[in-house]
């Protein structure tokens, strides 16, 4: 039998509700100007084809990560901190993409990592990061890096600085 693709795992209804709540997030920050979601989405394609609300729910979902980023450490441990049970797991790499347009994105993660592996953090606190890493593993192996292997970082989670 085939394998699904991302596009093909969740339903457009409900990809719709999930950008249109991203939307209405945005929205009340004043990130996005009111009134105008039909004209945004539709920068993305025709909305009647499932890659028009992916391209969009992809885009509207890095600019709520980058808007919201109070907290680089929370950006890693959280926010992109993706698991398979997550509703935006098939969605992980789309999102970061798009994450990785905004020129203050690296920044952000960089100085996360500092805070990841500088701070007297216990190894459960290192492990909510394990989504990210995994990340980084999957872009590395495919070509989709953001500048630095993943797998040494990887092993500093284990790294314990208690003294």
């Amino acid at each position: 039998m085939g394998s699904t693709t991302v596009l093909d795992a969740m339903k457009l209804p409900e990809l719709k509700k999930r950008v249109k709540r991203t939307w209405d997030i945005l929205q009340t920050g004043f990130t996005v100007q009111s009134g105008q979601f039909e004209q945004e989405v539709r920068a993305f394609g025709d909305r009647r084809y499932k890659k028009t609300w992916v391209a969009a729910l992809c885009r509207f979902e890095a600019m709520f990560a980058i808007e919201s980023c109070l907290d680089s450490w929370m950006l890693l441990t959280n926010t992109f901190a993706f698991r398979p049970e997550r509703w935006d797991y098939e969605y992980r790499h789309q999102i970061f993409d798009e994450f990785l347009m905004y020129p203050e994105a690296l920044e952000a993660i960089k100085t996360g990592l500092e805070d990841l592996f500088s701070k007297d953090l216990s190894n459960t606190e290192r492990e909510q990061a394990d989504g990210f890493f995994r990340l980084l593993e999957e872009r590395e192996g495919s070509n989709r890096t953001i500048g630095f292997p993943a797998r040494p970082i990887r092993e500093l989670a284990g790294i314990s600085t208690a003294a």
